[in-house]
């Protein structure tokens, strides 16, 4: 073997190496994501029987305390309503409360319940963590334009960096609305202007007709930064957000 071949083969390996380290960060990020979604249904659905449970107790809770940890915390601290303490805001709604007495048996179930719950979102909260980690590693544009939870779902989406980075800007867009689209395609229905990005504040806190032009604005600027990121070039995420955010701000997105 000469010297040449030498460095083509070297060279090949290298490539490969490289094309597999990244492959090994997608996996992790694909797999990550797509437990706590898991973890996400599952922790849902266990509420929503736990809501079922306690609510013989103290019903009015679930209008009270509609977020899930904070529902948790009252369960978990207090058990039976007439634990609530004075001093707190819930304690005359407690007094009040049109619920059923229940057994030490019973009521000891049910905060044990609420307690599995309860840790099982806080693995979540770890797993998120290392979520965003990870992706602010392969991405570090991408998720300084988008975020690095929008990211992660976009790369689970698609399956890969790789084949994410290839996408025109317009895929990027709708990716997530896939059935809005075939409606669109079948029925005639309007077409979708966003799909997983409408997740940024951008979008989703905007007026409702200017939307789809952020939404498009965002996914130019954010197939670029993915681009840079696949590539490993340079960090501009601070500069293609700034200049996201001022367009929308000087009204340079033309309204629908």
């Amino acid at each position: 073997m000469d010297l040449k071949q030498l460095r083509e083969k070297t060279i090949k390996k290298t490539r490969e190496q490289v094309k597999e380290k990244l492959l090994q960060k997608d996996r992790l990020i694909i797999n990550l994501t797509r437990t706590i979604s898991t973890i996400d249904k599952t922790t849902n659905l266990l509420f929503e029987q736990l809501r079922e449970l306690y609510g013989l107790h103290f019903p009015e809770l679930s209008r009270l305390r509609k977020n899930i940890d904070q529902y948790l915390e009252i369960v978990v601290n207090y058990g039976k309503r007439e634990n609530i303490p004075e001093e707190h805001e819930l304690k005359q709604k407690a007094k009040e409360s049109a619920g059923v007495e229940l057994g030490e048996k019973e009521m000891k179930a049910i905060i044990s319940f609420a307690e599995k719950i309860k840790a099982l979102r806080e693995e979540r909260k770890k797993l998120e963590k290392l979520l965003e980690e990870k992706v602010k590693e392969l991405t570090p544009n991408a998720c300084e334009v988008a975020g690095p939870l929008i990211v992660a779902k976009l790369i689970t989406e698609v399956g890969s960096l790789k084949k994410l980075a290839e996408l025109p800007s317009s895929t990027i867009q709708v990716m997530g609305a896939e059935k809005a689209l075939f409606a669109h395609l079948k029925k005639g229905v309007k077409p979708p202007k966003h799909g997983i990005i409408f997740q940024h504040p951008l979008i989703h806190k905007a007026p409702k007709k200017q939307r789809g032009p952020i939404a498009r604005k965002l996914a130019s600027k954010l197939s670029i930064a993915l681009k840079v990121d696949y590539f490993k070039g340079e960090f501009i995420g601070d500069k293609l957000k700034k200049e996201l955010e001022e367009e929308i701000k000087t009204h340079k997105i033309r309204k629908t």
